[in-house]
C-alpha cells in the first residue's frame, strides 16, 4: 500500500506565551499542500522503516518511535515494514518528517486493527512531535495550545497557485525558538501581552528570528515579495510560500529566484483544505473486503 505524506505550511503564526516547561503557546492555522513525501506500508512480523535519505533510516526516523511505541501501547506482535520516500526537503517548517509518521499511524491504526478515533490519536502522538495531530486532524485547523488543541479553520481561503520555495538549507526549530525568547525576552508561564487579530493570513511572529538563524530566509521572501501580492514563511522556517494569480508567474518567480542562487527547491501547486490519507485508507479497506 503506497500512502502520501502532504506538506503543511502555517497561514498564520502567533506566539501567545511560554509555559513553565518552556514549550511555547500558539495561535496558528494550518492547510495541507500538494506536495508530498510518500510511504509504501507492507504487513510484516518486524516493525523496519527504511529512507531514501542516508541517516533517516530505523529509529533515527520519526516513523519508527512512533509506530514503536503505538505497537507497545496496544501489546501488539503486529510489525510493519515502512519505505519512506522523502520529496519534501528538511529543516523546512512544512511537516514532513510528521506527515510521515502521522500517514504510518493512520495506516498502521487500521491495519493493527485498533481502530482508534482520531481524538485518541492525536493525544497519543502529540508527546512525538506538535505538528503530527495537524495532521491526524484530517482537515484544514486552527491550533492553540502547542499545537494540540485544534478547530476547523474558517478563515480566508487563499485563492490561486501556491509557490513553496526552500533556499536549500534549513533553520533548526530549536534555534529559532531560542533566538525569539532572547529577543522578546519572555518568561516561562507568562503570557505575551499583545492584542492579536483574530487572523492575519501570511503573519509569522518567528520570521524575524528565522532570518537571524539563517539569513537565506531573509533574501529568499525578500525577492518573493518584489513578484507576489503575498508572500511569507511557514513553521519556523525555512521554506516560503508565495500566491500567484497564474501558474506561468510562479513559474518565471522561480526561474529568477534560481538564477539567483536563491532557490534550491520548490513546488507549484495548490492548498488542500482534506488531508487525502482517511479517504484512501477507506478505499483500501473496501478493496480488502
Amino acid at each position: 500500500m503506497k500512502l502520501p505524506a502532504p506538506a503543511k505550511v502555517n497561514l498564520h503564526l502567533f506566539i501567545t506565551g511560554v509555559r513553565a516547561n518552556g514549550m511555547h503557546e500558539l495561535d496558528t492555522a494550518f492547510a495541507y499542500v500538494d506536495a508530498m513525501d510518500e510511504l509504501s506500508l507492507h504487513p510484516d512480523q518486524r516493525l523496519e522503516v527504511s529512507c531514501n535519505v542516508p541517516g533517516l533510516a530505523g529509529e533515527q526516523n520519526l516513523v519508527f518511535r512512533v509506530l514503536a511505541a503505538f505497537r507497545e501501547v496496544l501489546g501488539t506482535d503486529q510489525g510493519l515494514r515502512v519505505k519512506v520516500r522523502k520529496r519534501l526537503p528538511l529543516e523546512a517548517g512544512l511537516g514532513g518528517g510528521s506527515s510521515d509518521a502521522a500517514t504510518a499511524l493512520m495506516a498502521a491504526n487500521v491495519l493493527w486493527n485498533a481502530h482508534w478515533n482520531t481524538d485518541e490519536l492525536m493525544a497519543f502522538a502529540v508527546r512525538y512531535g506538535a505538528d503530527i495531530p495537524c495532521f491526524l486532524f484530517g482537515q484544514a485547523s486552527c491550533a492553540s495550545g502547542v499545537g494540540e488543541r485544534l478547530v476547523p479553520y474558517e478563515g480566508p481561503w487563499p485563492e490561486g497557485w501556491i509557490l513553496l520555495a526552500w533556499p536549500g538549507s534549513g533553520a533548526s526549530t530549536a534555534s529559532v525558538f531560542r533566538h525569539y525568547d532572547a529577543h522578546l525576552a519572555l518568561t516561562p508561564g507568562k503570557p505575551l501581552d499583545t492584542m492579536r487579530p483574530a487572523c492575519q493570513l501570511g503573519s509569522n511572529d518567528l520570521e524575524e528570528s528565522a532570518i537571524a538563524v539563517n539569513p537565506s530566509i531573509g533574501q529568499l521572501l525578500q525577492e518573493l515579495r518584489r513578484r507576489t501580492r503575498l508572500a511569507w514563511m511557514s513553521g519556523s522556517g525555512s521554506a516560503c510560500i508565495g500566491l500567484f494569480e497564474k501558474r506561468y508567474q510562479a513559474e518565471k518567480a522561480v526561474r529568477e529566484m534560481r538564477s539567483l542562487g536563491l532557490c534550491n527547491w520548490a513546488h507549484i501547486g495548490h492548498l488542500m483544505r482534506r488531508h487525502p490519507v482517511p479517504e484512501l485508507i477507506k478505499k483500501w479497506g473496501v478493496a480488502k473486503r
